[in-house]
């Protein structure tokens, strides 16, 4: 089932409930609307309990450029404006939520991704909070989640520049934990998901860590592979996986 949404489409396939940002003609940087419909779409995801594991992705070549600075801001003082921060329904989410960054993430697109559980990107990625060479500072979390994400001295250089940083440079400091190709995985869907079990368990408490293979066991599970896997072992023959 796929849902078109002023800003956001979503589906759900094999377990994964996909949140894609569509608005390409901005880098899917998000106004006031796209804030608003981005959060109840979240919330019908987390209601779907086809959905196992939450992806966002962005439509077109960027991932998020963050807020649409092109929107006018409210008239009233910033000190008593309500704010809708991008990443706000990220972090509530009860489900997994995996960033799949497929493009630029930048500013409020980043923090969008920090706020996810697990964040893997395409090889044509940039990653920054760059809201210095604007006057402004990240707003919505980056700068406790940068830090606490990689060495707090990375993170600092990169607040303090505001400079984007590639996707080989973003593996190299563990802020994301898996590389592909632009527009497709390259890799067999069960070598993705252990490899997404291994990386993101590593470092948390064992408990945590035995939730994520089971997550990971259970979006397999769904998945053709997993029945062509086992078919090929009752029928004594090599399998034929297809990634889906």
């Amino acid at each position: 089932m796929t849902a078109p949404v002023v800003g956001v489409e979503s589906t759900v396939e094999n377990g994964v409930g996909w949140v894609r940002l569509n608005r390409p003609e901005r880098r899917n940087a998000f106004d006031t609307a796209m804030r608003r419909t981005f959060a109840g779409v979240m919330t019908d995801m987390e209601a779907d309990d086809s959905a196992r594991i939450i992806a966002i992705m962005g439509a077109g070549s960027a991932f998020c450029a963050g807020a649409d600075l092109k929107e006018a801001g409210p008239k009233e003082s910033s000190l008593t404006a309500p704010r809708m921060r991008i990443a706000a329904p990220v972090e509530v989410a009860q489900k997994p939520v995996l960033a799949c960054i497929n493009g630029p993430a930048v500013g409020g697109g980043l923090e969008l991704a920090l706020a996810a559980d697990m964040r893997i990107a395409s090889r044509s990625a940039k990653l920054g909070l760059s809201e210095v060479r604007v006057g402004s500072i990240p707003g919505g979390g980056g700068v406790q989640r940068l830090g606490r994400a990689i060495s707090q001295a990375t993170a600092n250089r990169m607040l303090f520049t505001g400079a984007l940083i590639d996707a080989a440079e973003a593996l190299r400091i563990g802020l994301v934990s898996d590389l592909y190709e632009d527009g497709e995985f390259d890799a067999p869907l069960a070598l993705r998901m252990v490899k997404l079990a291994a990386r993101q368990g590593h470092h948390a408490p064992v408990d945590l860590a035995v939730t994520i293979d089971d997550l990971c066991w259970r979006v397999i599970s769904t998945t053709d592979d997993w029945q062509e896997g086992r078919s090929a072992f009752r029928e004594g023959r090599p399998p034929e996986f297809r990634g889906s």
